[in-house]
């Protein structure tokens, strides 16, 4: 399966799944929910991507910098997108060999998800909820200027998966939570080098009622883990054994408008 193959099939699924602003009860199975908010907002991305394999290759793609972007969030729905620049001489970890460039990251990610209301809100404030949730997400570390297939991480996910979420109503604010592990597949721009990854995911973030005409502010803090673990390319089976094996971390903070 190619990449190219992958990324269609999940955004097919991603297009069925997500819920219309209008469509209130899409793929829900709970009677009411809390007032719908989406908000766009200005995000700072602190990572920790580090080589996970055996046999460390002479050039990693150990990335420790923070990167800015977006966050867009609404009801059933989570995209981020992230970029963000390392300099030669800083690189974590043991590994130095590449620190002799520098490199850029590329963030994507995108979460929609279903919802089983689990137990019944007697207040009409709270709901907890079970989200069946479907994920993708994109990352790309590479040098600046022209480089290889070999000396690009560039890695597409999809996956599937399953936690528990809560939102509650204080007044005209709201508050929104919501952690789940995925396991998905994993593939790179080799196209036929296909593995696994996984990763826990977590949300927390408040909305406040309108401030200034229909728009209020949402203030929002996300944290994931996660592993990547791609088999070998058939095309260079030798040199890519644990090339893309590799473990991050990242504490997302955003700030940003409601409406």
């Amino acid at each position: 399966m190619s990449r190219r193959v992958l990324v269609g099939v999940g955004l097919v699924l991603l297009i069925v799944l997500v819920p219309e602003t209008g469509r209130a009860q899409l793929f829900s199975f709970e009677a009411e929910r809390a007032r719908p908010v989406q908000a766009l907002a200005a995000g700072y991305f602190l990572n920790d991507f580090t080589y996970d394999g055996d046999d460390p290759p002479a050039f990693t793609f150990n990335f420790g910098e923070p990167a800015v972007g977006l966050v867009y969030t609404r009801p059933r729905f989570f995209v981020t997108a992230g970029l963000g620049g390392q300099e030669a001489g800083t690189q974590p970890g043991e590994v130095v060999a590449a620190d002799t460039v520098d490199l850029r990251l590329v963030d994507l990610s995108l979460s929609t998800w279903a919802e089983i209301q689990v137990l019944p809100d007697w207040t009409g404030r709270t709901r907890l909820i079970v989200p069946i949730v479907l994920h993708t997400n994109y990352r790309r570390v590479a040098p600046q200027g022209d480089n290889t297939l070999l000396e690009t991480f560039d890695v597409t996910v999809l996956g599937l998966g399953t936690g528990l979420g809560v939102s509650r109503s204080l007044g005209g604010s709201l508050v929104e939570a919501r952690a789940h592990p995925i396991l998905g597949l994993a593939t790179t721009s080799l196209g036929d080098a296909l593995g696994s990854a996984r990763l826990l995911d977590a949300q927390v973030q408040w909305h406040s009622p309108p401030l200034f005409g229909r728009f209020g502010l949402s203030l929002g803090y996300a944290y994931r883990t996660q592993v990547w673990n791609v088999d070998a390319s058939d095309l260079f089976e030798e040199l890519t054994g644990d090339l893309f094996d590799y473990r991050g971390q990242m504490h997302l903070l955003w700030a940003g408008v409601n409406w």
